[in-house]
């Protein structure tokens, strides 16, 4: 698993690790929002898993991008990208193992959705090519 610096936060932050809403199910909630200790919005993001424990980023979050993320409005990783970010370690059976706060910036490209990634295939951009009219080849 891997580790970036960050300041090591109570795991009472998020008391119960449970989605609100799940987003995006794959063998389990991967993106989905959560309500921390303060009852505030927040979105998950499945980003690793050993034998032990699953690793999300959770960042603040709105309604507002959360609907644009099932319109397709915003990418998954530009929602993500938020000024206050955590990674929460939590264990096969739902209980935080640990938390800390973190530098979005620092953590590892491969462990977050790649830039224009959005929620479902479906909200891909579709590409359509376009021949001028009255040309030929």
């Amino acid at each position: 698993m891997w580790s970036i610096p960050g300041k090591s936060v109570p795991v009472t932050r998020f008391p119960r690790f449970e989605p609100d809403e799940v987003l995006y199910d794959f063998d389990g909630p991967r993106i989905f929002a959560v309500r921390d200790s303060e009852g505030e919005l927040n979105l998950a993001y499945w980003s690793d898993e050993d034998d032990a424990i699953c690793r999300y980023v959770v960042v603040p979050t709105t309604a507002n991008i959360l609907q644009a993320l099932r319109q397709g409005d915003v990418s998954v990783f530009d929602a993500l990208n938020q000024p206050r970010c955590w990674l929460c370690d939590v264990t096969h059976v739902g209980q935080i193992a640990a938390c800390q706060r973190v530098d979005f910036e620092a953590i590892p490209k491969d462990a977050l959705p790649a830039a224009g990634t959005m929620l479902l295939p479906t909200l891909e951009p579709q590409w359509v090519a376009v021949s001028k009219i009255g040309s030929r080849p």
